[in-house]
């Protein structure tokens, strides 16, 4: 009885499902059935590079406030999500023979996103950290990044050592690997936001004393808003020495075909040129 209890939920609850998903106008891909039995927890479907193929689209997930990596700038009269990281994703969905969508979220979300299959590939100038690992699988590292220290231009405080951040209200974007760094630092008060624009903003009205960024991330800023720099001498050591792209865990054949088209990307210069491009752009939207 308990099982046929559990079986005649699971049949309500599919259709349920597809009832609403129906009603949402959205297609859905047929899914095998699997015998569910008690104290089993669903698995979430693996999606294939297969998969992505019949497809017709490469999903990607993004948070758009992070230039030159990925930002939002006015093209041909347009609002589109442009940086490095969208050209290393079109090259991905182009080796596919697909199209690209990208999904701009929060950046505490992507990992979620993509553990469930909601997105195929995250590329948000992510690190891959040890506790992210045990979410998503990672590929190699596509470009290597140090964290910089951004204050006012009028700042006259010494900022030369990681010493000289102690007792600093400290800003950092939420779920970065700055917010991790940030809360390691005695006595700090670290103020968690959304978006780098804001964090920039906190900074100008004084609410922080410093953000954390990514040094290519804290120079574009510097460069375009006048009353900001980056601290001079002092860089923050990234323990996990660069970006990568984050997929399904367990995706293997994924991340082995990701990491040969970042071989093949970085033995063309694609991802420099991209980087320059993206820099260049990301200054003349900043403006």
């Amino acid at each position: 009885m308990k099982k046929k209890s559990i079986v005649s939920l699971l049949i309500i609850s599919l259709l349920f499902s597809f009832v609403l998903t129906a009603c949402s106008g959205k297609k859905v891909k047929d899914v095998e059935e699997t015998e569910v039995t008690a104290g089993e927890t669903d698995e979430v479907k693996l999606f294939t590079i297969e998969d992505i193929k019949q497809r017709g689209k490469l999903v990607m997930g993004t948070n758009a406030d992070y230039p030159p990596f990925e930002f939002h700038a006015i093209i041909d009269g347009k609002d589109e999500i442009v940086g490095m990281d969208i050209e290393i994703a079109k090259y991905v969905a182009d080796s596919l023979g697909v199209e690209l969508e990208i999904k701009d979220m929060s950046f505490n979300n992507l990992l979620g996103a993509v553990s469930t299959g909601m997105i195929d590939v995250v590329l948000a100038a992510m690190n891959p950290l040890p506790e992210r690992e045990k979410q998503v699988s990672f590929t190699n590292l596509y470009y290597d990044a140090n964290i910089a220290v951004l204050i006012r231009e009028d700042d006259n405080r010494e900022y030369s050592s990681e010493e000289d951040l102690i007792g600093k209200i400290i800003g950092v974007q939420m779920g970065t690997t700055q917010e991790d760094i940030a809360q390691e630092i005695e006595n700090a008060t670290v103020k968690s936001l959304g978006t780098n624009s804001d964090m920039v903003m906190s900074l100008k009205t004084g609410k922080i004393d410093c953000a954390l960024l990514e040094s290519v991330v804290a120079e574009s800023f510097a460069k375009v808003n006048d009353d900001v720099k980056v601290a001079e001498n002092l860089v923050i050591k990234n323990e996990s020495g660069g970006t990568a792209i984050a997929t399904q865990k367990g995706n293997e054949e994924f991340v082995e075909y990701l990491n040969e088209l970042i071989v093949e990307m970085k033995k063309k210069e694609l991802i420099d040129k991209w980087f320059v491009e993206a820099q260049k752009l990301s200054e003349e939207s900043l403006k």
